[in-house]
């Protein structure tokens, strides 16, 4: 009886901390979207420590929302830089985002452009638009249309779609939205 209980607790175990640790980053992504955040995040960890950006991405959205652990905007933050430290484009471009918003961070412009430039730079073209609106806009650095319209042009030749719809609008042009 004692070798059965030895045996199932060895199963258990082994079963549980497959579940809780094992896996890549797009299996915790699957078990997050299917309603189970706490598996998610728990699959997401070990991952993210061991220095996956897209695991620590995942766990910067994790910790914003509160999915699956605590809300904890200062560890959303850390787990954003960390990605964005590694080459994440989309940790990237949120980052500048959050510092152009001011959410979850105290709003800081050139930080916001720092982020916004480092993803622009890599082909990221929503940052591309977001560089856009800051320069056309002046938005913590002198209005500059010609600097915004050029990051908006890129933004729209890389196929972001309100860049394109911006550029039709404002210039009168005919770029496809596909």
């Amino acid at each position: 009886m004692k070798y059965v209980r030895l045996c199932l607790s060895i199963i258990a175990m082994t079963i549980f901390s497959t579940a809780s640790y094992g896996g890549t980053v797009e299996e915790a992504y699957d078990i997050i979207r299917s309603g189970n955040p706490e598996d998610g995040y728990s699959m997401l960890f070990p991952l993210a420590e061991q220095g996956d950006p897209r695991a620590q991405y995942g766990l910067a959205l994790l910790y914003k929302e509160g999915w699956g652990t605590e809300k904890d905007t200062q560890k959303a933050i850390e787990y954003y830089q960390k990605a964005a430290e590694l080459g994440h484009l989309r940790a990237m471009f949120d980052l500048g985002l959050f510092y152009q918003t001011g959410e979850l961070v105290t709003q800081d412009y050139s930080k916001a452009i720092g982020w916004y430039e480092s993803a622009a730079k890599k082909g990221y073209s929503a940052a591309m638009y977001g560089l856009g609106g800051i320069y056309y806009n002046g938005l913590g650095v002198e209005e500059d249309r010609d600097i915004g319209k050029d990051w908006y042009m890129q933004s729209a030749q890389a196929g972001f779609v309100p860049a394109i719809r911006f550029v039709n609008k404002t210039y009168n042009l005919e770029l496809p939205e596909n």
